[in-house]
């Protein structure tokens, strides 16, 4: 991850000389991911994506080639250094104190974005420091900007901060001579007690590893995709249809694009994750996967486009009419009484295994969605009514725990889900063996709310609506927040297992 600081100050990497421009006014993030964040750092006179103000201190995904304001000064995109070749390595992993990071480490003196290791598909793992106060490996100070190679027993310190490398999740190659070890000491137990250890593990009901609650579970998770569209009320249609606007729209990139003239399966679309609990295919999700509009600020924004554009086309007709621009005409009074609904178009998943295709995608049904962003679950249902072929569900009715202990903080979780959805990063279209889940385990680390808890265990945007388990094999909680939207990181949010009991009880009408 790099870091640019944009501002008057000459300090800043992108220095904009105006005086409209604050000193420091603005922070481009540009992350191991590719993804770019643009963040207003409380400018006087505002940063502007389309020219379109964006709210300070609240971090937004842009793309490079957009027109992008600084007050009154556009970012030159040749400033911005293009992304770095990282086709070498097989791993990205970044130190810092933000959250972002993957490994995160405090401390006065360590950089938000301090270093980034990787690990290359030579098995080599090499450290680069790119810090205000330097990186230590072994004792010596590194070079900035210069890969450094690094082993796990490497004493590495970032800004007098040690970094403990051996309970980082960075996956270390492995050695041959412990394979050896490894395979030598298996065979032993095998020979020496091999059918008591099957007899104490088919009968075990204690803890499970990681690695048995995935071959449990996999398949049991989905990779689901949607879209959805706005329906305009409070305006006669006959109204819309002479100001030339359209009663059904999408906003894309804060343009709005009439729906009609749009292919619903050309639009834009959103991916989660979902997992099935009954073999007539009824899976769990997110509410805010079945209804994304209900989330943030999307109904408000849409609903502000729709009236800036009604607003525009009145005063166009006015000026038509009168040949000045002038006081908007009596239609002006339907601006206020403009209200915007939120419409599903499809929902659509594709089995963990399954290449990523249109005949292998199955369409959805919602059976339960309510209207309460805090509930934040859905139930929903394969229209085929049945499970894909080698899937299985997870019966919620013996596998679930909603005991006041059951979300301690410390107790270990596992979650399985989708991440970043189609990232070519993530799910490889060459795959053989088809799209993949991604599993991480972590703990959990804040006490449960009325809705939800805090946990550790990375992922981010599209693992929305993974299961979590425990180590017991049950299930917890469903992935549905983080404290980031566009990187893999540590501080996330699962709503409560009680509320898939909840739903699965007492569903909500669905029209």
């Amino acid at each position: 991850m790099r870091l640019l600081k944009i501002g008057r100050d000459a300090s800043c990497d992108i220095v904009l000389r105006s005086d409209k421009v604050s000193s420091l006014h603005a922070e481009i993030t540009l992350m191991n991911s590719g993804d770019i964040l643009l963040e207003d750092k409380g400018s006087h006179n505002g940063t502007f994506i389309q020219n379109q103000a964006i709210k300070p201190g609240k971090p937004v995904n842009i793309r490079r080639g957009d027109a992008i304001r600084f007050a009154d000064v556009e970012l030159q995109w040749s400033q911005v250094p293009m992304p770095e070749d990282n086709s070498a390595y097989r791993a990205i992993y970044g130190i810092g104190s933000h959250f972002n990071n993957d490994i995160q480490i405090s401390g006065g003196t360590v950089s938000r974005y301090h270093a980034t290791i990787k690990v290359g598909k030579d098995n080599k793992v090499y450290i680069i420091d790119h810090s205000k106060n330097g990186t230590t490996v072994d004792g010596q100070k590194i070079t900035p900007h210069n890969p450094y190679r690094i082993k796990k027993s490497s004493a590495v310190v970032c800004g007098g901060v040690p970094v403990n490398l051996k309970t980082t999740p960075i996956q270390w190659p492995s050695e041959a001579w412990k394979t050896i070890l490894m395979a030598a000491a298996s065979v032993l137990i095998l020979v020496g007690i091999g059918f008591g250890v099957y007899k104490l593990i088919s009968t075990r009901k204690g803890d499970f590893e990681d690695g048995e609650l995935y071959a449990m579970y996999n398949n049991s998770v989905v990779y689901l995709e949607g879209t959805y569209h706005f329906h305009v009320t409070g305006v006669p249609e006959e109204k819309l249809e002479q100001y030339g606007l359209p009663v059904n729209f999408f906003v894309h990139e804060g343009k709005m694009y009439a729906l009609q003239t749009v292919d619903v399966r050309n639009m834009p679309f959103y991916s989660g994750t979902a997992f099935f609990v009954s073999k007539d295919g009824k899976m769990i999700t997110n509410l805010h996967v079945v209804k994304p509009w209900l989330y943030g600020n999307v109904i408000e924004q849409a609903e502000s486009v729709f009236k800036q554009i009604f607003a525009q086309r009145l005063s166009i007709r006015d000026y038509k009419t009168k040949g000045v621009y002038s006081a908007l005409t009596g239609d002006a009074a339907y601006i206020s009484q403009i209200k915007v609904e939120g419409v599903l178009d499809k929902l659509l998943f594709v089995p963990q295994g399954k290449y990523y295709s249109a005949e292998n995608a199955v369409s959805c049904r919602v059976l339960s969605a309510g209207n309460n962003y805090e509930e934040d679950v859905a139930l929903i249902q394969s229209e085929k009514g049945e499970l894909p072929n080698g899937a299985r569900f997870i019966n919620v009715t013996d596998s679930m725990d909603i005991t006041a202990n059951a979300l301690e903080v410390g107790q270990h979780v596992y979650t399985i889900g989708f991440p970043q959805g189609q990232n070519p990063l993530l799910q490889k279209s060459n795959n053989e063996k088809g799209i993949q889940v991604i599993a991480q385990g972590g703990n959990i680390i804040q006490q449960d709310s009325e809705y939800e808890f805090g946990y550790n265990a990375p992922t981010t945007g599209g693992a929305s609506g993974s299961p979590v388990f425990n180590k017991y094999g049950m299930l917890v909680g469903v992935h549905h927040a983080g404290l980031s939207q566009v990187s893999t990181q540590g501080y996330n949010y699962a709503v409560k297992a009680s509320l898939v009991k909840k739903i699965m009880e007492s569903p909500h009408k669905v029209d």
